[in-house]
């Protein structure tokens, strides 16, 4: 059975010893937990000196691997953290000018973070539908060919023939919307954690410059699973250059003793015992001590998705590998391929792709070609910290100006240690002499005009980096009515930036729908129900073919602001209304303006155009018929012609089909004509009819107004 699985679709002939291999991969790939069946020591060498590593080792090498790995981002995750304190504005005690000394954070990130995620989110998520199907190839229809060749021809509604489908014209298109309708409802509705999940990411994003996305089928809820990942969680060595390539990527989970327990229970993870957690990190990643007495803290797990040769052939295959973080224990191993995607030779095997689970969402690449990229927190580290000492050396030197002090002389008797001034109040001091010359008081300067002008200086340059521009926040300043054009560019330069890292966002949303595409092709029933914009609809398992369509958001990358639609649609107007509105579509020009401001329904503002009636469409339908028929008889004609063209005792016969020939041709000719004529007559009534309504219509109006008249001469 498992060699015919695994030689199922193919016609090469595989070696006993890789048949063997693929029937153990199999096996493999079936169990629910290698792990139980696995042994905790090193086996003994085989013939070839081979040793198959125990559940000991596997699990120590992935606390090393996940050590080494996370060293090589140590200096990324000193960043994050800190850009993170810089948005969340984490206040410190600062005891230098003074003690109690001002340590004001600037909320620059924050705001640049809270402008990208307000215009990213509901760019989005606009709407019902997120996913959008894209229909690969041509989609005009397959038709049945007969014996001859030749598409088979049936009667169609009119009459007239048209060809047997077997595949009709805009199927691709019909199977595309319904998987756009099912994703779509998917993510907005049964998977309910997406869209919140979706709004976390694109604020963290422009925080510390990268998140993840976890997407899997999610065996105890019976559905598919996309999971916000923040990069803090997800450790990948930092030389690496994408997900897709074959090294180890390990994911932080945390998990409390309830769901371990029932993990345990279900079979998912091995019975073992696993002691109280002794620390666990942090926010920002760093360990810290567990609370002795608090029995429900969270144990720490390493998911590893790595490679180990299991099978013992010597090659090694990608696995998930699931550790304990405090004892190394190995409760959990799986298979992380599918053995349809392994590639071999006939002799051996050559490559054992893995699955991917995990999908990168980048705000600006690094500039050194590291893995983690950066965010508005690393870009800003500098700026920010220059606006943050030269607000606090303003306000510490407003402060010394307020407070005072100076020095007094030794021959000055207080009745305290201490003297506080206070409004309204007089001291009574033992003095020899005039007492200003016992005191001096510090002449501090204030705060400093230079400052406050080197202050905007680095503001502005914030501003420039991460577009938070005037006319982007709804003030256009005192630039006065602008036209819509004007308007428009504005926006579109002061957007360069954004759009930018708008696209990567889109980027990633595209890998993260094909992997949702991908386990519904493999998970889905072979209908499924659901119920979309209020319709119930349905979607059926080969509805799911990555051969014939591709999904991508729904969201346009270059149009993320409603100012952004709204000035398109003010341009396309703007045209409707001068002379080039003559040589454009202005129905479809409508169409267009209602799309770019969101109008729901637009088809119902719409006037329908009238089409030729009834009577008039028979008559046409007559007139091709005959015009078929003719058609077909100078065919007939002219066959004959050529067979006895060479026959000199037919020439007569040719003479008379010359005759037939020429007749057909004139009555073809007069079949078009009478054709166009009804088409002409059909154009004429048609205006007739929308002159006539315009002329009711006003009538109409003239009547009202008239009315409308006499009752204001009336009321007078």
């Amino acid at each position: 059975m498992a060699y015919d699985r695994a030689s199922s679709g193919s016609t090469k002939t595989r070696s006993p010893k890789l048949a063997a291999t693929l029937a153990k991969l199999l096996e493999l790939e079936q169990s629910e937990n290698i792990a139980e069946d696995f042994p905790e020591e090193d086996s003994n060498p085989d013939a070839d000196g081979k040793v198959r590593p125990g559940l000991k080792k596997i699990g120590y090498d992935v606390e090393r691997k996940y050590q080494i790995d996370k060293r090589s981002r140590s200096e990324w995750e000193k960043s994050s953290n800190k850009a993170m304190d810089v948005a969340l504005q984490v206040r410190e005690i600062k005891n230098y000018p003074f003690e109690g000394a001002a340590n004001i954070k600037y909320p620059l990130v924050t705001v640049a973070a809270l402008q990208f995620g307000a215009r990213a989110y509901p760019a989005i998520v606009d709407g019902n539908r997120v996913v959008k199907g894209q229909v690969m190839g041509r989609d005009d229809g397959v038709p049945e060919i007969g014996p001859d060749g030749q598409p088979v021809m049936v009667p169609g509604p009119d009459g007239q023939p048209q060809p047997q489908w077997k595949t009709p014209p805009g199927f691709k298109r019909a199977k595309a919307d319904r998987v756009s309708a099912h994703m779509s409802y998917q993510l907005l509705t049964e998977m309910e954690e997406w869209e919140e999940d979706t709004d976390v990411l694109l604020h963290h994003l422009p925080i510390v410059g990268c998140c993840f996305r976890k997407v899997w089928r999610s065996e105890e809820l019976a559905r598919n699973k996309s999971e916000m990942v923040p990069a803090i969680h997800l450790i990948v060595n930092n030389r690496v250059r994408s997900l897709s390539d074959p090294v180890p990527v390990t994911h932080e989970i945390f998990l409390y003793p309830q769901e371990v327990e029932e993990r345990q229970l279900s079979g998912t993870f091995r019975d073992v015992e696993l002691p109280k957690p002794v620390v666990q990190p942090s926010e920002h990643g760093e360990d810290e001590a567990v609370d002795g007495d608090d029995d429900d803290a969270p144990h720490m797990f390493l998911e590893q998705h790595r490679y180990l040769d299991l099978d013992g052939d010597g090659y090694r295959e990608p696995y998930i590998v699931t550790v304990h973080k405090d004892t190394c224990e190995v409760v959990r191993i799986v298979a992380n391929f599918r053995l349809d995607n392994v590639k071999d030779d006939g002799k051996k095997i050559i490559r054992i792709p893995k699955e991917q689970y995990f999908v990168k969402y980048s705000f600006i690449p690094d500039p050194k070609g590291g893995f983690y990229d950066i965010g508005f927190g690393k870009l800003l580290e500098s700026l920010s910290e220059t606006i943050d000492t030269t607000i606090n050396q303003m306000l510490d030197a407003g402060h010394l100006q307020n407070a005072g002090g100076g020095l007094i002389s030794t021959g000055v008797r207080f009745k305290k240690n201490r003297v506080k001034t206070r409004p309204g109040e007089l001291e009574q001091v033992e003095v020899s002499g005039d007492i200003r010359n016992s005191i001096y008081l510090h002449q501090w300067p204030g705060p400093s005009a230079v400052l406050f002008t080197l202050l905007g200086m680095m503001i502005d340059a914030a501003k420039d980096i991460t577009a938070v521009k005037d006319i982007l926040t709804g003030d256009s300043g005192d630039k006065g009515v602008q036209t819509a054009t004007t308007t428009l560019a504005l926006i579109e330069q002061g957007l360069k930036v954004f759009t930018a890292i708008y696209k990567r966002v889109y980027r990633a949303l595209r890998k993260e729908f094909k992997l949702l595409f991908m386990l519904n092709a493999q998970h889905l029933s072979d209908q499924e129900y659901f119920t979309f914009l209020d319709e119930q609809q349905v979607v059926a398992k080969t509805d799911y073919d990555i051969k014939s369509m591709d999904v991508c958001p729904v969201a346009d990358p270059k149009m993320v602001t409603d100012m952004q639609r709204t000035g398109r649609a003010n341009v396309l107007m703007q045209i409707a209304g001068s002379p080039l509105g003559q040589v454009q579509n202005p129905v479809e020009a409508l169409k267009r303006i209602y799309d770019a401001l969101g109008t729901e329904e637009p088809e119902k503002l719409l006037i329908q155009q009238q089409g030729p009636s009834p009577q008039e469409q028979a008559m046409m339908a007559q007139i091709m018929a005959e015009i078929e028929k003719l058609k077909a008889a100078a065919a007939k004609d002219m066959a004959i012609a050529a067979k006895t063209e060479g026959e000199t005792k037919l020439a007569p016969m040719v003479a008379e089909h010359e005759g037939h020939m020429a007749e057909n041709e004139a009555r073809l000719k007069a079949g078009e004509l009478a054709l166009k004529s009804v088409v002409e007559e059909t154009k004429a009534q048609q205006a007739d009819r929308k002159m006539a309504d315009e002329s009711a219509r006003a009538d109409k109006e003239f009547e009202a107004r008239k009315t409308e008249q006499k009752q204001k001469a009336s009321a007078a």
